[in-house]
């Protein structure tokens, strides 16, 4: 059964040791409310009178090999920021062994936008931070912390145990989300995990509105070298642990490998609580399991919540830009639409972009029921950073930055968590487009660890323009002659780091 987890207040530890676990980091754009958690908290260290606490989901998944894949979601509250003075915090990961032997650690600086640190005094916002990382058989102490960067004696941490499996098991643990989708049906860029082929909007806790209570669920299925079948039967239980409903027994049939088990349940009956959904999933030896997460259902109308106060601050907001800002600033979204979304978009006039600008990033506000718009608040960080990295020139003319294959990806799935850049490449011959001064042309190689994909650019003149030739990417087929426009550097940092042979 899977359960989540709060802290409290605490102190930051010393820095010790060095990494040896594979980590994940994730990024904002586009999470909405939900998920599970697979741990229990083991304690807490008060230290200061600092408002808010973590909480905390910690999902696993079989990778195989013996390892298991732990997905975590924690939202940090901006409340203690009110320690500090900088409007950034600082998110630190440790994970020890049984022992207490330091394995791996890992942080990062948190930049909190304008927008959002101005609600940074309410209880209710938050930022979430994610991460991925693989582990063996054994008994893990997870240790997490947040700060304010000048200010580390005011802060947040939580320390979680977690088992990894000792062997393949029926299932994973249970994502529950506000939406779960193929990716290769999704406009991209709008997720907090990827799993499975599918795109998953979750958080550390799981809301849902009264009028629109519809819950997904991820759950992976781990067939054998035959094809098996498993038995699944979800129930709802109140929050004294009495079932309401229970559907029907559901035979899966599950492919040599495994393969994921989506779905949704309506629960618009429901009233405002906190509850609580239980799959049983019976393997085809008998053996039975359960898997389960908490949810909240929220009353619809109240202070806050987007039908009111949130979208009536985006539609100020939006109202408040001239037509000249309105378009330098939101030409980008077309990046994040689907093809028919984005031509139905583009041919909209001004006015009518507003009004469909306040639904789409209304509808994607990963806390509706609280002021800021953090999806809003990402894009526009993103957009920041693409104006100052990308834009390029062609011929005399400038091209909006979020135009070019660079940024147009940027934009869309934010900052990779693995970049190999040579610019100025020594390799000789071979190479077709800017000429250095080996004939190799300059490129950038990117990865994103959350789905895996790989992307190649390439400079393809004098002038800093940049095309994008290669990737791993379904939605993104390489040009048919990419491997005869790189030269061999590209070639030895394709194989060396990412495991890719061209030609092959």
């Amino acid at each position: 059964m899977t359960r989540r987890s709060r802290s409290g207040p605490a102190v930051r530890p010393d820095l010790r040791g060095s990494g040896a676990v594979g980590l994940v980091r994730g990024s904002l754009l586009g999470l909405c409310i939900v998920t599970a958690a697979a741990f229990a908290l083991r304690g807490q260290e008060v230290v200061a009178d600092v408002p808010g606490d973590l909480e905390t989901s910690l999902v696993r998944s079989w990778a195989g090999d013996g390892v298991t894949t732990v997905d975590g979601l924690v939202q940090v509250p901006l409340a203690i920021l009110a320690g500090g003075t900088t409007g950034s915090y600082r998110f630190e990961l440790y994970i020890h062994d049984a022992d207490g032997t330091q394995l791996f650690r890992d942080s990062w600086i948190r930049e909190v936008s304008g927008r959002a640190a101005a609600y940074a005094e309410t209880d209710a916002s938050t930022m979430l931070e994610s991460f991925r990382f693989g582990i063996r058989p054994g008994t893990y102490e997870i240790e997490i912390l947040a700060y304010p960067t000048d200010a580390a004696d005011l802060g947040v941490r939580q320390t979680l145990a977690l088992t990894a499996f000792a062997g393949r098991p029926v299932a994973s643990d249970l994502f529950l989300a506000t939406r779960v989708e193929p990716l290769v049906e999704s406009s991209g860029g709008s997720w907090s995990v990827s799993r499975g082929g599918f795109g998953i909007s979750a958080a550390a806790r799981t809301v849902i509105l009264a009028d629109e209570a519809e819950l997904f669920y991820y759950l992976e299925l781990y067939g054998e070298e035959v094809e098996s079948r498993v038995a699944i039967q979800t129930e709802v239980l109140s929050a004294g642990g009495t079932s309401l409903f229970r559907t029907p027994v559901n035979d899966v049939s599950v492919a040599v490998g495994g393969q994921a088990f989506t779905g949704r349940l309506p629960l618009v009956d429901l009233p405002a609580g906190n509850y609580e959904l239980v799959m049983t999933v019976e393997g085809s030896g008998g053996e039975a399991l359960l898997r389960g997460a908490p949810f909240e259902v929220r009353a619809s109308v109240g202070p806050g919540l987007l039908t009111t106060a949130g979208r009536s601050e985006l539609r100020e907001y939006f109202e408040s830009l001239s037509d000249a800002e309105l378009e330098s600033t939101f030409g980008g979204v077309a990046a994040l639409l689907s093809e028919a979304e984005r031509q139905t978009y583009q041919a909209l006039p001004l006015d009518a972009k507003r009004r469909y600008l306040v639904e789409f990033f209304g509808e994607r506000d990963p806390y509706p029921e609280t002021p800021g718009n953090p999806f809003l608040d990402e894009y526009l960080e993103r957009l920041a950073t693409v104006r100052a990295r990308y834009g390029e020139r062609v011929g005399t003319a400038e091209r909006a930055p979020w135009l070019t294959d660079r940024g147009r990806l940027y934009l869309r799935l934010g900052e990779p968590q693995n970049r190999v850049a040579n610019y100025y490449p020594a390799g000789a011959g071979g190479a077709t487009g800017l000429s250095s001064s080996g004939g190799e042309p300059p490129y950038e190689i990117w990865q994103y660890q959350d789905t895996g994909y790989v992307y190649l650019f390439i400079a393809t003149n004098q002038f800093g323009a940049w095309s994008l030739i290669y990737s791993t990417d379904n939605n993104i087929p390489p040009r048919a002659d990419w491997y005869r426009r790189i030269g061999p550097e590209a070639v030895q940092d394709l194989t060396q780091y990412f495991g890719i042979v061209p030609g092959r």
